[in-house]
């Protein structure tokens, strides 16, 4: 829902905010054709073997460079448009402002989308950028804000952040051009380790549509978007009567303390070491998907159940150690179909990983025909790549053996385990999001 609402934000001219205009991006495998230099097909695991790849990630490193070299040069003339966006001057600065951004942030990549705005409380500016529900280019986005030089006056950040609460009736109005329903929010934690959000109003429509709309504006007005993307699970929508009288600060705020309150109890749940240092995860059990892959044995029920669902994941969704849910894929293993093998596998890696101790196996499980798929969660990829390369050597299974990665920014990220490894073909489409009924 939120990616697809993304391209629809509007200038917030009454905050003396700009956002840019929304333009689509020659992402991924279209990249390689594209005159942009946009994201590769990889960009964490680039291949150096691989001239392509290596080329588009140096020139979108060297228009980084330049992005914040123009920047720094103009940062007068950008700041003293920002400080008159009002007046006679008001629309002449407005367009010089955007037309600066689409000559130079475009050539970075031109999904990234961006917000000025004041910094509240003191003197300066702030400069938001969003991959604007592109996951794909995340990686970039926050690269681009790691590489920001530092100015006294000027706050950067990879994510729209969330609006000082009682500005959020001004900013819903500036965003849809109505004044803001009254609200009030329930606010649950889901199976996914998400966080559910129903929004009720005597105001609501009889256009679903529409109400979602409202809902996701203010969302992402309260929250900000790094909550929205990393936390905020399904959103629905309930015409009724509110419980007590409204205010939109105060009923803003309740809706803010009681997402992040709920957003601390699911973290606080979580393992406080990393996986690998559990010596007994606990009882394992199959799971069966209604996927291109069958099954998964493991004793983390609920994050393989979360994996099926296709959803877009994180993995501090069932971690707070810095680790990454991964797989490893391997084609052509009849030899592994039956489940007992496919495990005995799993168990060996296991104790490879532990013993090298940059992570530990979590499941294991077939796909029709002739895959298997051994779930892992590592503390340290650079460090844990060489440890699955040796070990598939070793037990000579197929070239193609690749692994790959759960984490939605990360999904077309991968690592083959032989030198000749050939490119997956289901980089766009893993198995966490192919129906068994399709036919692929």
């Amino acid at each position: 829902m939120k990616s697809s609402f993304a391209t629809q934000i509007l200038p917030l001219l009454s905050l003396a905010l700009l956002t840019s205009c929304t333009s689509q991006s020659p992402l991924l495998d279209q990249s390689r054709n594209s005159p942009y230099c946009s994201i590769p097909t990889r960009w964490s695991t680039v291949d150096e073997k691989i001239p392509r790849e290596v080329r588009l990630k140096e020139k979108t490193l060297k228009h980084i460079d330049e992005f914040w070299s123009e920047f720094k040069r103009s940062e007068t003339q950008l700041a003293l448009a920002l400080d008159n966006l009002k007046g006679d001057s008001g629309k002449a600065n407005q367009e010089m402002l955007v037309t600066w951004m689409q000559e130079h942030l475009t050539n970075v990549d031109p999904a990234i989308e961006y917000e000025f705005g004041p910094l509240r409380g003191q003197e300066g500016h702030k400069l938001d950028f969003s991959a604007g529900g592109h996951d794909d280019v995340m990686q970039i986005d926050k690269l681009l804000v790691a590489k920001a030089p530092k100015m006294p006056k000027w706050k950067f950040s990879a994510y729209r952040q969330a609006l000082p609460l009682d500005t959020v009736a001004n900013g819903f109005k500036g965003r849809l051009g109505i004044e803001v329903p009254d609200f009030e929010t329930d606010v649950t934690i889901s199976p996914q380790n998400k966080l559910d959000v129903t929004f009720i109003s005597p105001k609501f429509s009889d256009d679903e549509q529409d109400n979602s709309k409202c809902a996701l504006v203010l969302t992402d007005l309260i929250l900000g978007e790094e909550n929205s993307d990393n936390w905020l699970g399904v959103i629905t929508t309930k015409k009724s009567a509110l419980q007590g009288a409204f205010s939109c600060g105060v009923n803003a705020k309740l809706y803010a303390d009681v997402f992040n309150a709920k957003k601390k109890e699911i973290i606080a749940s979580l393992p406080k070491t990393p996986y690998f240092r559990i010596a007994d995860l606990g009882k394992s059990e199959v799971l069966h998907f209604g996927t291109k892959r069958n099954t998964m044995n493991t004793p983390l029920k609920n994050l393989g159940e979360t994996l099926g669902s296709g959803a877009r994941f994180y993995s501090n969704q069932f971690s707070k150690c810095g680790e990454k849910f991964v797989y490893l894929k391997v084609p052509n293993a009849k030899d592994l179909m039956a489940q007992d093998k496919c495990d005995a596998l799993a168990k060996e890696l296991d104790a490879e990983l532990r013993k090298a101790q940059v992570g530990c196996v979590f499941g294991a499980g077939t796909e029709l025909k002739d895959t298997a798929y051994i779930d892992l969660v590592i503390v340290d990829l650079d460090k844990t790549i060489p440890v699955l390369k040796k070990f598939c050597q070793q037990h000579k299974l197929d070239k193609d053996s690749a692994l790959r990665f759960y984490d939605c920014e990360w999904l077309h990220e991968w690592v083959g385990m032989n030198a000749d490894t050939t490119e997956p073909k289901d980089l766009a489409h893993p198995w966490t999001q192919q129906k068994a009924e399709s036919g692929n």
